[in-house]
């Protein structure tokens, strides 16, 4: 009888979010003048061009060579991704370190004219180290530079599904 009261309350509560009109989050799609589009990288670390690779295609956009014809380009320059000391202990000891994540992209047209001029991105993240826990503290680090990645990719994702083709001439 407790099994049915809650599989009554679960089937009554996935009801009321259906009928509010919630559901998960997709990709948008992108816009017609990036249905094909390059990537060029430039200095960009493995797992952000992986990232982009994969949401790109998830938002359907077809990923063509650079310099194939008649594709839009997207362009990441500046990247940077680094450590810095935020605080240290009364025994001169680090005790904060800041993660920082800098890069900026552009979108041209197949003829080269800019869709997004130029855009910056940078993102941080402040984790706490302990010397007595520095397995750990390298393990933090690490997912943490995976979120801010998977943040920028998203970022850069969610720019581009407003970029608009520009008005015939």
């Amino acid at each position: 009888m407790r099994a049915m009261r809650t599989w009554l309350g679960v089937l009554l509560l996935s009801l009321l979010l259906v009928g509010c009109g919630f559901s998960l989050k997709r990709s948008a799609p992108l816009s017609p003048a990036l249905a094909e589009l390059a990537l060029d990288p430039g200095a960009a670390d493995a797992a952000l061009v992986e990232g982009l690779t994969r949401e790109l295609g998830a938002a359907g956009a077809t990923l063509k060579p650079l310099n194939a014809p008649g594709v839009s380009v997207l362009t990441l320059s500046d990247y940077a991704l680094r450590r810095d000391v935020v605080s240290v202990d009364e025994r001169a000891k680090v005790g904060e370190y800041e993660l920082h994540l800098k890069l900026s992209y552009a979108v041209s047209d197949a003829e080269g004219a800019a869709l997004l001029k130029p855009t910056p991105l940078e993102l941080s993240r402040v984790y706490s180290f302990d010397e007595q826990q520095a397995l750990a503290a390298a393990q933090e680090e690490e997912v943490l530079r995976r979120e801010l990645i998977a943040d920028a990719v998203a970022q850069i994702i969610e720019r581009l599904q407003r970029v608009q083709a520009p008005a015939p001439r």
